[in-house]
Parts: C-alpha cells; sequence; structure tokens
C-alpha cells in the first residue's frame, strides 16, 4: 500500500492567471474547437473541486460547420464575461475549457460548491435572453473531461 498521496497546490484566494491553449480537432465526424486553460494542470483532480459544471448554450444559426456567425460569437463573448463573473467569484469554480462544436459552445467549470452554482445558473437562465443556457453539474473527481483535453 503506497503511504503517499498526490498533493495539490492550494488554490489562492485571488483569482488563479488564466492561460488557454486552443487547437482544433473533430468529434464524431464534425469539427471542433476547444480551448483549454492550461494553467490549471497542477489542479487538475483537486479534492475541492469534484463536481464538473457543463454549461452548452446551442446556436441560432450555426454555418455548415456548425459554428457561430460573428454576431452570435460577440453575443456568446459576453455569456462567457457573465458565467465567469458569477461562477469563479472568490474561487468557488475554475473555469477549465471551451468546446465549440455540433451547434452549440460548452463551458466546463470544476466547482467546489454544487449546489452555489446550481441556483447561480438558474438566476443566469433568466438574465439571459439571447440563448438558451442548459446547465448539468456532475461528479468528476478526477477532472476527466480537462484530463481529455490537455
Amino acid at each position: 500500500m503506497w503511504p503517499f498521496k498526490k498533493k495539490h497546490p492550494k488554490i489562492p484566494e485571488t483569482k488563479i492567471k488564466d492561460s488557454w491553449s486552443l487547437f482544433e480537432g473533430e468529434w464524431e465526424g464534425k469539427p471542433l474547437i476547444a480551448r483549454v486553460n492550461t494553467a490549471l494542470k497542477s489542479f487538475a483532480g483537486h479534492p475541492n473541486y469534484k463536481h464538473q459544471v457543463s454549461v452548452a448554450i446551442p446556436f441560432r444559426s450555426p454555418d455548415e460547420n456548425g459554428f457561430p456567425s460573428s454576431e452570435e460569437s460577440s453575443e456568446l463573448i459576453e455569456i462567457e464575461n457573465l458565467l465567469c463573473s458569477e461562477l469563479e467569484s472568490q474561487n468557488e469554480s475554475l473555469f477549465a475549457a471551451v468546446l465549440t462544436v455540433g451547434g452549440m459552445r460548452e463551458f466546463v467549470f470544476y466547482t467546489s460548491n454544487p449546489q452555489g452554482v446550481e441556483v447561480k445558473l438558474k438566476d443566469l437562465r433568466e438574465k439571459v435572453y439571447s440563448h438558451k443556457l442548459q446547465g448539468m453539474i456532475k461528479l468528476d473527481e478526477d477532472w476527466s473531461v480537462y484530463r481529455q483535453l490537455v
């Protein structure tokens, strides 16, 4: 029996500085663009952030590749900023990735407070009129989604 567990760095009280990597690929035969916050590598699997939060936003009129128009992209940036403002407050959630594929954009966070995020997502759905926010929170202790992307 191995007596040592992996030590995770302490989560700072201030926001963790982001470092994003962008890549293109395919998912189920459809073009995919992913943005991954590589600054979270050392925090992946942190025991305080066991729950993955996915916020999916279907596009109103995707192009032939399933991507949004430039106008819709601007609206999605505003939604992303709103999500980050609400969910990242006091590092309650860590912003891990953004996936754009198949006519939708998915924002991936890991949270220390799934019940609090559920309330915030409900409030955000009432604030965002341009798109429908579809939220899901699930246990992902190993950060499997994040690890697949990095």
